[in-house]
């Protein structure tokens, strides 16, 4: 059930009507309750295997809380290293059975034959992830244990995250769901244009970007020279748009319902250099990873050579988090080689001129690598690299630029140009003026890009994963 459905919609609409005029407990219970009907819509299976990693994250929190120091710390280990199990038998066992029954082959044994049918649960990267971060802040007890079931079942079962995040804390979802929040006027109409707004841009920029995509890249073997030039950027909008959308769907849903969750992207298009573009762009991974893996590997306290030891070893498991594949292990180390490039020339100096000209040139250097790097997430095998070198050995054509590209991406460029004038830590839309007065423009835009669209709806981009 896709938030630009009408099904959903419909739901969604019945839905609030209850929970606006319900009291603070009832609410809580009509969020879990619709909190499980939208999950089991992707499958019953995956909701049974949701509701048993609730079950386990809070009864081993409950445990490591009453347990003294030692002990503690033996319940916390086997905390994270089942959450670890958990996600990468769904996520990895597949794809490293295949690897292996490869290499028995080149080796001159047999393939495998038997595999076991694992059906990856959607969502299941985002929600270990929390709570793995809600387990590593109990035991350094930066938050206090939530005894509450229903309140830690909203944690990981909030509907509008609860697919593709934003990665949320604990120290700031859990409370959220037990204090008694008044819904403001001001965030029901600012939920609504943010929803319409994320709706907008993903029916009509990135599923038209990902239809070009798709008709002009079915193998790197049969492209025409140079055309990748073309192609990457167009993944890199196509990407942008997908994911910037659904994070924009799901905080207006949380704002119209009185929760506030974190900013997902920050113009990220905008930066000068890799470090400062990937503290804009997934800024729930890109700080989860931050906190609970550089940090604890040591971060930048063991001097250069370490820290960029640290940040291969992040950029490494980002890849994998991203999923089980050659092309994703492929990503996760050249985006570190970037980012350790970078630093070194950060180290010797380099990084010193201000002048708009560098910063200029900074922003387009950054957006070029990004956008190669997301053309490893389509190879299917590292021959596969090779292919792309040697298709970016040449350039494209006049006659194959599709001009008609900019105008589609134009409305999200406006928007970000906007918010950056503005200088906004979140996407905001007319807190200060009559709601009325832009309503109307945006119910047009949403019905036309959303249920009578001439594309056909597509999965979010970020459902792989």
């Amino acid at each position: 059930m896709l938030f630009n459905s009408l099904s959903f919609l419909l739901s969604f609409f019945v839905f609030y009507l209850f929970y606006y005029y319900s009291s603070f407990r009832i609410r809580k219970l009509l969020l879990l309750f619709f909190g499980i009907y939208f999950y089991s819509r992707w499958g019953i299976g995956a909701t049974f295997l949701l509701f048993g990693s609730i079950i386990f994250n809070y009864t081993i929190a409950i445990w490591m809380d009453k347990c003294s120091f030692g002990k503690r710390k033996q319940i916390f280990v086997l905390g994270i290293i089942t959450n670890v199990l958990y996600l990468g038998v769904f996520k990895y066992f597949l794809f490293l059975w295949g690897m292996f029954s490869d290499v028995s082959v080149e080796l001159g044994g047999q393939p495998f034959t038997w595999k076991l049918n694992l059906l990856l649960p959607i969502g299941i990267s985002f929600y270990t992830f929390h709570n793995i971060s809600y387990l590593i802040e109990v035991y350094d007890e930066k938050i206090k244990v939530c005894k509450n079931f229903l309140t830690f079942t909203l944690y990981d079962l909030f509907f509008p995250l609860l697919l593709l995040g934003p990665i949320e804390r604990p120290g700031n979802l859990i409370p959220q769901f037990e204090s008694n929040r008044t819904i403001t006027k001001e965030q029901i109409w600012n939920g609504f244009f943010l929803f319409c707004f994320g709706v907008f841009i993903k029916s009509s920029i990135a599923d038209p970007l990902s239809r070009y995509v798709e008709m002009n890249v079915n193998s790197f073997q049969t492209i025409e020279p140079g055309i990748l030039w073309i192609i990457a950027p167009t993944i890199a909008f196509q990407v942008y748009a997908d994911f910037f959308g659904y994070s924009l769907c799901a905080m207006g849903l949380a704002e119209s319902m009185g929760f506030e969750l974190m900013n997902n992207f920050k113009r990220p298009f905008f930066s000068s250099n890799p470090s400062e573009f990937w503290s804009k762009w997934h800024i729930s991974l890109s700080t989860w990873l931050r906190d609970y893996v550089y940090i604890k590997l040591g971060g930048n306290r063991h001097g250069f050579i370490r820290e960029n030891i640290n940040l291969m070893l992040v950029w490494f498991l980002t890849g994998i988090w991203h999923g089980a594949g050659y092309g994703f292990i492929i990503w996760g180390v050249y985006l570190g080689i970037c980012l350790v490039g970078y630093r070194f020339l950060k180290y010797v100096g380099f990084t010193k001129f201000q002048h708009l000209i560098f910063s200029s040139l900074g922003i387009f250097f950054t957006f070029i690598t990004f956008s190669l790097g997301l053309l490893l997430f389509r190879i299917t095998s590292p021959t596969d690299v090779y292919l792309i070198v040697e298709n970016l050995m040449s350039f494209p054509k006049f006659e194959q630029i599709p001009y008609g590209l900019l105008l589609i991406i134009a409305p999200l460029l406006i928007f970000d140009l906007w918010q950056e004038w503005k200088d906004t830590n979140r996407p905001s839309f007319f807190h200060n003026q009559n709601p009325l007065q832009v309503t109307f423009i945006f119910v047009l835009g949403y019905i036309w890009f959303s249920l009578v669209s001439p594309f056909a709806k597509e999965d979010f981009f970020y459902f792989q994963f």
